[in-house]
């Protein structure tokens, strides 16, 4: 009976072992972390103030006011709100994505890695492997100001997919496959439309290398 005994206490502390990390965490308990925050001006993630050094988690919404900046380490990546935006980032398979709901952001990968920036039913992302940096304005459901600072990006959208080349900068705007003759309301922005780039201009090679050391460099704090 003295064995049984022992054999039966050493089964009830084996399963209360195996619960303890379970009981432990708490509901609600964070992922792991995506990033960090690196400078923050009038700026949120989620509902709280940001500040340098925050953490940032998958599924974060990250805002900044209208005098608000706010720039972000995510993995090897970094991305930059410019003021009144607002938008989420996820973590993929060799690098991030980012909801774009308001605002302008430059956005950046290193070597091997990517982004997806989804605006207006449209996914922004680098055309290849290497260092890639954009910048990305949302001005209406419609349309956007797409500008490649460094590496080719591909605009898709459902089937269609268009590149943006290095140093240019493009209107895009999206058309509804069964426009209002009417105009009583914009195009919806969904798989099933089709979208145009307008070119607007080059950008200069100082100007592409200044952005691109400004949202990349580790060597910022």
């Amino acid at each position: 009976m003295h064995k049984i005994g022992i054999a039966f206490l050493i089964a009830i502390l084996g399963v209360l072992l195996l619960q303890a990390p379970v009981m432990a965490a708490p509901p609600g308990t964070p992922s792991a972390p995506l990033g960090v925050v690196l400078a923050a001006e009038n700026a949120n993630a989620g509902v709280d103030a940001t500040f340098s050094g925050a953490t940032i988690y998958d599924g974060d919404r990250l805002v900044t006011q209208d005098i608000g900046t706010m720039r972000v380490r995510l993995g090897t990546g970094q991305i930059f709100l410019h003021q009144s935006t607002s938008t989420q980032v996820h973590a993929i398979p060799n690098g991030f994505s980012a909801d774009l709901d308001v605002g302008t952001v430059s956005i950046s990968s290193s070597e091997g890695q990517t982004f997806h920036l989804l605006a207006d039913g449209a996914t922004i992302s680098p055309a290849s492997t290497h260092p890639t940096s954009a910048q990305i304005s949302k001005i209406s459901p419609t349309e956007l100001i797409l500008t490649s600072t460094r590496g080719a990006l591909l605009v898709t959208m459902g089937d269609e997919v268009k590149t943006v080349e290095a140093g240019s900068s493009y209107k895009m705007e999206v058309e509804s496959e069964e426009p209002d003759p009417q105009q009583r309301r914009p195009p919806i922005a969904t798989a099933r439309n089709h979208f145009i780039l307008i070119v607007i201009g080059a950008v200069g090679v100082a100007t592409g290398i200044i952005i691109w050391r400004a949202v990349v460099s580790p060597n910022h704090p």
